[in-house]
């Protein structure tokens, strides 16, 4: 296992915020890999940076997560209609 060292405790929660939003990526990705729209993950996506923007944190990389979703969902959506 990976010991990390963080100068501070924001800079572990910013961290442990990423690492979340890895982490819902990959559950999500076998759903898109089956052409299964995966809008739970999207939607969790979209919540997680909702609390980390409210808490005053750097989102940006958990929104980046949830566009691709987003967009992946939508494409779906709109190849397959209303699932």
């Amino acid at each position: 296992m990976n010991n990390h060292n963080f100068d501070s405790p924001q800079d572990f929660t910013q961290s442990a915020f990423n690492r979340v939003a890895e982490l819902i990526s990959q559950h999500g990705q076998c759903a898109l890999e089956n052409f299964v729209p995966a809008f739970s993950t999207e939607q969790c996506l979209e919540h997680l940076a909702l609390v980390a923007s409210e808490m005053a944190y750097d989102y940006s990389y958990i929104d980046a997560h949830a566009d691709i979703y987003k967009k992946a969902n939508a494409e779906l959506k709109e190849e397959m209609g209303d699932c």
